[in-house]
């Protein structure tokens, strides 16, 4: 089939802006809402393209900056609507940071804010210590995790992570208006962006153990039914304490010391408190002791070959937050770790540079961010800045291989390819703060319109932003309402593993662009999580320019 694939949302007045089309044509046209040809153009053909399986034409009309709606046309196809807009990404911005309230685990959702989405508490029963003959645990709160309704603490400090360092390099994020429940503050009230995450810090805080571990999870045995988060009655768990788990919430509660010391002191005081906490836990249990799932248990596991970089994420956030120079010298031991371990690893998770990581699974580049914003020219500061900017340099190799301009390889469509994608877009915007080039932006804003519908499947990831959204997300809640999902959550993407019963109907030799279906079933295709609307959020946040 001929198509035209475009950013079905749109484009800020002076971005790129391209069309992709998988046939030849002489010209294409660009209209306007009244069928006006604004603007004609020669596509260029870019060839046989391995990831999308298309034979790809490029139709570039970044010429065009005029706010409007438009759509391309050519050989009498036409592409879905789009808009340029100096406040294109508002609505979009919008929609992926609300997501984190409709996943709000605990006291339910009100009808003021959640609307149509509302329900009742959920997960709100005291949970059981596995495996220990101790008093259960209130845990209550935080956000569902993904698909499921289990809440993970490492998880969870990497997508609260993202949120808060979009907070210190964007200046403008900080204003973005969310309709939601605002907290109260020593000046008044939190900001929404940072209401929202206090959500999650303050079921975090909960994770932390008197002795200053950090249980690894807390979900049922099982996997719950497609029910409504408050129909799951089922014993809730708390896993094992893991030094993944304990670090990461060192990390992130030091994080969020530096942003809410600004507007809650004391609260701010009590994070720095519990980081320390955990801290000293890991100094006193310098070991890894990495997680397994209970035997016969199947909610997420989340495992990690190591915990280097957890430790120095902890570290560097640490003497970011405080100035201590002992947690300097223990992330500059952790970086030759972590080094031998990027050289020599068969297990490694990931592409590219270890120190430019921002998965769940890999966080040194977190800790890296933490070096850059304490900005004070140290060896360390300067070797993860070569190291972005190294990283950098291969992505934007990997967008001259596609015609897409994508910054990924074939390597990348895997579980969860959306955030693979927005992983490396990550490094591109920090890379960007660093030393600005306008091919990063490029390159970014190619990412977006991929994930916005310029891609093979003619699909939008993110649900209700764009004329084909994604409908079907693997996620619970919205499987069961007959309500369609609410907008801003983010598909996982495209997946050449085809790991679930329905994906593993896709013939094997399917261009790995293509390796996706919108179907509830899909888990290993078309699953949410908590992390990657953070990932979006993050990316976003660059170019956001603070109206609501």
């Amino acid at each position: 089939m001929n198509r035209i694939f475009v950013n079905q949302v749109g484009f800020l007045p002076n971005a790129s802006k391209k069309a992709v089309l998988n046939f030849p044509c002489e010209n294409f046209s660009v209209l306007d809402t009244d069928n006006n040809v604004v603007l004609q153009g020669r596509p260029v053909h870019f060839g046989g393209d391995d990831i999308s399986g298309e034979d790809v034409f490029v139709a570039d009309f970044s010429q065009l900056s005029k706010p409007g709606k438009y759509k391309i046309e050519a050989e009498k196809n036409e592409s879905a609507i789009f808009e340029i807009s100096q406040n294109i990404f508002d609505k979009l911005t919008h929609d992926v940071c609300k997501c984190f309230y409709y996943l709000r685990c605990g006291h339910g959702l009100d009808k003021k804010y959640a609307g149509k989405y509302f329900h009742s508490p959920c997960h709100l029963t005291k949970a059981t210590v596995y495996g220990e003959d101790v008093e259960p645990v209130d845990v209550s709160g935080g956000w569902h995790d993904a698909g499921d309704y289990g809440r993970y603490s490492t998880a969870g400090a990497v997508a609260v992570a993202h949120l808060l360092y979009s907070v210190r390099l964007f200046e403008n994020f900080i204003n973005l208006k969310i309709d939601i429940p605002e907290e109260d503050c020593d000046k008044g009230i939190l900001p929404s962006i940072l209401s929202e995450v206090k959500v999650e810090l303050d079921f975090l805080m909960k994770m932390q153990r008197k002795d200053g571990s950090v249980w690894h999870k807390v979900t049922t045995f099982n996997h719950a039914p497609f029910i409504m988060p408050e129909e799951d009655k089922e014993e809730l768990f708390l896993f094992s304490v893991s030094s993944l788990a304990t670090a990461d919430i060192a990390a992130v509660f030091a994080l969020a010391y530096t942003v809410y010391k600004n507007f809650d002191i004391a609260y701010a005081d009590l994070l720095l408190e519990k980081s320390l906490k955990a801290y000293e836990w890991l100094e006193n249990n310098p070991e890894p002791l990495l997680f397994k799932n209970a035997e016969g248990s199947n909610t997420g596991e989340y495992p990690e070959p190591e915990d280097y970089s957890n430790r120095f994420w902890a570290a560097c956030a640490l003497y970011e937050a405080t100035g201590n120079n002992k947690y300097y010298e223990a992330a500059l031991g952790l970086k030759d770790m972590l080094v031998e371990y990027d050289e020599n690893a068969t297990d490694k998770g990931y592409q590219g540079n270890v120190f430019t990581c921002f998965g769940w699974a890999d966080v040194a580049g977190l800790g890296s961010l933490s070096l850059i914003l304490k900005d004070e020219n140290s060896d360390l500061e300067n070797f993860v800045r070569e190291c972005f900017g190294s990283e950098a340099d291969r992505l934007l190799n990997n967008a001259k291989e596609n015609g897409f301009g994508l910054c990924m390889t074939k390597e990348d469509f895997i579980w969860g390819s959306n955030m693979e994608l927005l992983k490396y877009m990550m490094v591109l915007c920090v890379a960007d703060t660093i030393n600005h080039k306008a091919e990063y932006e490029n390159v970014i804003t190619s990412g977006l319109d991929y994930l916005l519908g310029c891609n093979s499947m003619n699909v939008s990831y993110v649900t209700g932003n764009g004329e084909n959204a994604f409908k079907n997300p693997h996620l619970r809640p919205t499987a069961v309402d007959n309500i369609e999902p609410w907008p801003g959550l983010v598909s996982g993407g495209p997946n050449v593993g085809l790991q679930d019963e329905l994906a593993m109907n896709i013939p094997k030799d399917t261009a790995p662009m293509k390796c996706f279906l919108d179907k509830v079933e899909c888990y290993s295709l078309n699953e949410i999580t908590i992390y990657w609307n953070s990932a979006l959020a993050f990316v976003i946040a660059s170019f956001y320019n603070g109206n609501s």
